[in-house]
């Protein structure tokens, strides 16, 4: 029966390990989030759980052994012997929580959904928009744009935002 297990790695190997689990077959999840100072104005990302990853496998199929005898394994997590399992729940609202992690402009003011930002770079440089939400953990974001008396979705970089007075909608 499949199952989410939580792995333990040597340090920054988390994704040496993820990516040596996809090519088995076997689907992981690495939880990131990011780093609030940009750095040379690109988004970074931290993990989440530092040395630790969720994998979802049969555990009889794969065998323990394949698992600890991964490059960059440290060992299955385990408690009194027994391996650690993690419900699929407690995996999907971390998901949902990371999707909504913390989102900064380029002051380091936090973004949240319906604030009234102005992209400060790119083509709609000077544009008043409404912050939407995160797209992903690289820094990509969705406002919405008034154009030719429609509302437009767009996409751009967090850090191509600063954050106005009040908000639209919460």
């Amino acid at each position: 029966m499949q199952d989410w297990y939580v792995l333990y790695t040597k340090p920054r190997s988390e994704a040496q390990v993820g990516a040596r689990l996809d090519a088995d077959g076997i689907e992981s999840y690495f939880p990131v989030m990011p780093v609030a100072a940009p750095r040379r104005g690109r988004s970074r990302v931290r993990p989440f759980f530092p040395c630790y990853l969720f994998a979802h496998f049969d555990l009889d199929a794969v065998g323990v052994s394949h698992i600890n005898w991964m490059p960059g394994m440290r060992h299955l997590v385990t408690f009194g012997g027994i391996p650690a399992h993690v419900d699929g729940a407690v995996i999907a609202r971390i998901r949902q929580h990371l999707d909504r992690a913390l989102v900064m402009d380029v002051q380091g003011e936090i973004l949240e959904h319906g604030d009234r930002v102005v992209i400060t770079a790119g083509a709609f440089q000077d544009i008043e928009a409404v912050f939407d939400r995160r797209l992903s953990a690289t820094g990509r974001v969705r406002v919405l744009v008034e154009f030719l008396r429609r509302t437009t979705v767009v996409e751009i970089e967090a850090g191509a935002l600063k954050k106005l007075g009040g908000s639209v909608v919460r």
